[in-house]
């Protein structure tokens, strides 16, 4: 596993991890702190933490346990890429939003440059 993909599932991986595990165990304060965004819901909230916790534990074990990383970093890559999407499409009403974007962004690009790179070296 190359050192950028090693960066990509511990820097996604944390993050996810983190976030799910707000989002499973403390969904109000996520929603109050974090993302004040529309209506709270808990259940969907916690709904989202309990795929994004995993998400993240799979994606920090993948470093571990490279036979793994790939189909794992895919998923992770083409949901880092929908999430975007949908930034993307509420559009830029703040700075805050922008930053968000970005971020989200960085996240993607961050686990689809691993299977870009590998795909490339082994194609040469």
């Amino acid at each position: 596993m190359s050192k950028l993909a090693k960066f990509g599932c511990l820097f996604c991986g944390a993050y996810y991890f983190v976030t799910g595990a707000l989002l499973f165990f403390a969904p109000s304060f996520f929603f109050h702190r974090v993302a004040p965004i529309g209506i709270f819901n808990q259940h969907y909230a916690i709904d989202l933490g309990s795929f994004l916790l995993p998400l993240g534990m799979f994606l920090l074990l993948a470093v571990r346990y490279t036979e793994w990383s790939q189909p794992i970093i895919g998923v992770a890559a083409f949901g880092s890429s929908l999430h975007l999407l949908s930034h993307l499409r509420d559009g830029f009403y703040s700075t805050r939003t922008v930053i968000a974007d970005v971020f989200f962004l960085v996240v993607a690009l961050l686990l689809i440059a691993p299977l870009v790179i590998t795909k490339e070296s082994s194609d040469e």
